[in-house]
């Protein structure tokens, strides 16, 4: 059993979302950071207890430059990460091109990602579909990676509620990735369901920017989740400190106010 099946076992922890590091984000008009930036926000990420990080084959660079920073670490400190990637769509597509989850293209995006980031701890399917949770062949794929210990976890993301109930209902998965805000995305019918048998990773915590500067964004997930990683994207150390320090005191007031809830059940 792995990090990416056990951690967090309990409690709602911070994680990194780096596609800004890779490739213009969030306009195709934005400057991609240079790398020097990207190993600079890595390391106060990790400095502020930051130890899951989430890339994808389709976020330009940032599994390259994760990849170099990766390699700098002792083998000590790359252990106590946790490393996403995700595999079925490429950057830059053409226009209106939808992703390629045929099993050739996932495995050459597969050895891709490997070959840049060392050891995959999980793998997703990226925008992952109804249609391909009931493609046998591609569940099988994902099955006999984790299987062959090639990978540590397998997992989805998501983009719907109904994909989303069909992939906890394939059984294959460890990880489930969705948006998840208090503007409305998050699918809230399904996400006891999904926190009983899989690690849920939560995208769009402030819904694209929509949620800064409206109070703390972090307080629906630390009251709505008991287990999950909530992923926070940014360039910038200084908006990075400043999640973290929200998403600490968001998990606070959330667990004083259920130790109160508790005494007075008694």
């Amino acid at each position: 059993m792995n990090r990416a099946t056990t951690h967090p076992a309990g409690g709602v922890e911070l994680g990194l979302g780096l596609i800004g590091i890779g490739r213009p984000w969030p306009t195709p008009e934005s400057v991609v950071c240079p790398a020097e930036q990207a190993w600079a926000l890595l390391d106060r990420a990790v400095e502020l207890g930051i130890r899951f990080f989430d890339t994808a084959a389709a976020y330009g660079r940032s599994e390259a430059v994760l990849g170099e920073y990766l390699a700098g670490l002792s083998a000590g400190r790359r252990e106590e990460l946790l490393i996403a990637t995700k595999c079925g769509e490429a950057w830059p597509a053409a226009e209106g091109a939808r992703p390629d989850h045929s099993l050739g293209a996932l495995e050459a995006s597969f050895e891709r990602s490997r070959r840049l980031l060392g050891r995959i701890d999980l793998l997703q399917l990226h925008k992952c579909t109804v249609d391909d949770l009931h493609d046998e062949r591609l569940l099988a794929w994902f099955e006999g990676l984790r299987a062959s210990g090639e990978v540590g976890a397998v997992g989805v993301s998501v983009s719907s509620e109904e994909a989303l109930r069909t992939a906890l209902d394939a059984a294959v998965f460890d990880t489930v990735q969705f948006p998840s805000n208090s503007a409305g995305a998050g699918f809230t019918a399904v996400f006891a369901e999904a926190e009983r048998s899989h690690l849920p990773l939560l995208n769009r915590p402030m819904a694209s920017g929509a949620l800064a500067g409206a109070g703390n964004p972090f307080a629906f997930h630390a009251a709505a989740f008991r287990r999950a990683v909530v992923l926070t994207g940014t360039t910038q150390v200084s908006h990075l400190e400043a999640n973290a320090a929200m998403f600490a005191t968001a998990t606070a007031t959330a667990a004083a106010a259920a130790a109160t809830a508790t005494g007075q059940d008694r």
